[in-house]
This record gives C-alpha cells, structure tokens and sequence, in this order.
C-alpha cells in the first residue's frame, strides 16, 4: 500500500498521539503548520536587580501554514488580510481563542525544477484586534 502526502496512515495496536493535520487549508495543499504562544513581560526587580515579580500581557499566536500550490483556486489572499483558519489552534492562552482576528503577516511562495510549487503563509492572532 502506498501512502501518499495526504492520506492518513494505518495504524496498529495502541496509538495515544494525535496523527496527521485535522483539516485541509482553502487554496493550497497543507503540509505542515505551526503555532507559536507568544506574550510581551515586565519585571519588577529589587535594588541588586533580582526580579521579584511579573507582568504578563498582550498574548498573540503566531502561526505558519506550509503546503503545497494546487494547480486551480490556489491561494489568493493578500497581506494584513483576515484569515479563516480552517484547524483552530490548541486555546494555551491566559484568555481565550475568542474573538479577535487572524490576520496574514506574510505570504512566501517557492518554485524550483525538481519539486511542485510551494507556499508558506505566516499568520497572527490577537484576542484583542477586533477586525482587519
């Protein structure tokens, strides 16, 4: 049998991990994403400049999505544009993954002679940025 990129494997016996990519990314063929947590911190330090307190804030996700160019309908969007994910990441903020906006930060799109096109998009998403 032969698994190609996007067919989920056969597994046998006891399989406790999470296998694969839970949905496919409109215009392109998703190989691989990322999620990066991500927050700004301030200290308080005490007169030797030991700290001795925090301060959490302005939490974001960063995020990649890498696949490969379909031949029709592929990937139109634009930079700073909204972005409809179409696998939510995991919620590890202090808020929620509520509200908010995913915003496109960057799009990279790669051809070479021995490989099928490829494009990666990087994305942010901020609980607290209502709209585009």
């Amino acid at each position: 049998m032969t698994c190609g990129p996007f067919q989920m494997a056969t597994s046998f016996g006891t399989t406790n991990g999470v296998f694969g990519i839970a949905a496919q990314q409109t215009g392109f063929l998703l190989d691989s994403t990322t999620d990066d947590y991500t927050q700004q911190s301030k200290y308080v330090r005490n007169i030797t400049g030991d700290r001795t307190g925090s301060s959490d804030y302005d939490e974001a996700i960063e995020g990649t999505l890498d696949g490969f160019l379909p031949s029709s309908s592929a990937f139109s969007g634009t930079l700073s544009s909204a972005l409809s994910l179409a696998t939510t990441p995991a919620d590890h903020l202090i808020g929620s993954v509520t509200g908010g906006v995913t915003r496109v930060m960057g799009v990279t799109r790669s051809s070479t002679s021995e490989d099928y096109r490829r494009i990666s998009v990087k994305w942010e998403y901020s609980p607290t940025i209502l709209s585009a």
